[in-house]
């Protein structure tokens, strides 16, 4: 018996996708806005179940995660313009990846410093951002995009004292406004002012630049 490749389960699970999307009828009534909370939903059930340690719920999750990758590029293959399909999405992988790891994929000993300082690297020229803001995902859960974008910015020199108090904490009151939508305004009430002090021309972003052009 010929041992199979790794990798030889996904192909029927790439078929399978196929058929449901054709057949079924709530799966082709769905689209990539539709599925949005199933990859929220997902996304925490997989992070339990890595808390958990147990093999079996790890093994369930991330199939379900797997579920949503498919579903996603089958929906997607099926753009009236310019579509794209699982395969696009494993090359756009294996393309984004093997450019950011050519230290490790060439074969000689590399050392997790020199690693991890060549996938800046390469990150960096890749996205060329002209924003320091460029990439941060708004769709995260507040607590989450405040802490991305506080780390974004500590990269970047932004002075510390010029975070608003209400990025830096929250407050939970019993029967309050939600903190998540307290935090995640702030957040954004923070991020258009930056982009209105980075629309103040060009130059380094010193710190000087941001005490001279965030609004007040």
């Amino acid at each position: 018996m010929t041992e199979r490749p790794s990798g030889w389960e996904l192909l029927a699970a790439v078929e399978l996708m196929d058929r449901l999307r054709r057949d079924g009828p709530w799966e082709r009534e769905q689209t990539h806005e539709s599925l949005r909370r199933y990859l929220v939903e997902e996304t925490y059930e997989l992070l339990d179940a890595i808390d958990s340690g147990d093999r079996d719920h790890l093994l369930e999750e991330l199939g379900d995660i797997l579920l949503q990758v498919l579903f996603h590029a089958r929906i997607a293959a099926d753009r009236s313009g310019d579509p794209f399909d699982i395969d696009d999405v494993a090359r756009a992988f294996t393309t984004k990846i093997s450019a950011r790891t050519q230290g490790v994929l060439s074969g000689n000993e590399i050392d997790l410093q020199t690693q991890l300082e060549e996938w800046e690297t390469r990150k960096a020229a890749e996205k060329a951002r002209g924003s320091v803001l460029d990439g941060i995902a708004t769709g995260q859960p507040a607590l989450a995009l405040a802490q991305k974008l506080l780390e974004r910015l500590t990269a970047a020199g932004f002075p510390d004292d010029l975070v608003p108090d209400a990025v830096r904490s929250v407050r939970v009151v019993a029967d309050g406004p939600s903190v998540e939508d307290t935090l995640r305004a702030a957040v954004l009430r923070f991020m258009a002012d930056i982009r209105v002090a980075e629309a103040a021309g060009p130059g380094p972003r010193t710190p000087e630049f941001w005490r001279t052009n965030l609004p007040r």
